[in-house]
């Protein structure tokens, strides 16, 4: 009887190193996830502002007034480094094979990990062996049928 005493500390001392871990882990993957719902967000909005564009040189500029509603976007958690005005937001139109179709709006969004103050491609790195760190980057791409209202006009 007298041994049990110090039993309920070690139990607690072994489980609860455990408890943090996943703790942390729910937590970070939750901030990885809002990045990646905010990135998903912006790109879906796009291709749908894209698909209804009435004007054929917004198109053939790359989309520029859609690219500005979005310049000013951050990501709410900083896990991911996006820049909006580089080749991290692409909009494109890609016109059908069938002449008599209409195409379609593709939005690609790329954004990498933070090395500045992501541990966890450290981490990650460290278990692994690996110091290819690209497996970890977002590529959200959302592509909509595109309306063509330019071609509707003439």
């Amino acid at each position: 009887m007298r041994f049990q005493k110090g039993q309920s500390i070690v139990e607690f001392t072994l489980i609860l190193p455990l408890f943090l871990l996943f703790l942390f882990a729910i937590v970070y993957f939750s901030m990885i996830f809002l990045d990646y719902m905010t990135l998903s967000t912006v790109a879906r909005n796009s291709a749908r502002e894209a698909a209804v564009v009435t004007s054929e040189t917004e198109s053939a500029n790359g989309y520029p007034t859609i690219r500005e509603h979005y310049k000013n976007q951050k990501l709410p958690v900083d896990i991911y480094d996006w820049d909006p005005t580089s080749s991290d937001f692409v909009i494109e139109y890609v016109p059908s094979q069938n002449t008599n179709e209409h195409g379609n709006v593709r939005v690609t969004v790329k954004a990498k990990l933070n090395d500045d103050g992501s541990w966890l491609s450290g981490i990650l790195d460290g278990l692994t062996d690996n110091k290819n760190t690209n497996k970890l980057n977002l590529n959200i791409t959302c592509t909509m049928y595109s309306e063509d209202n330019w071609k509707m006009q003439k």
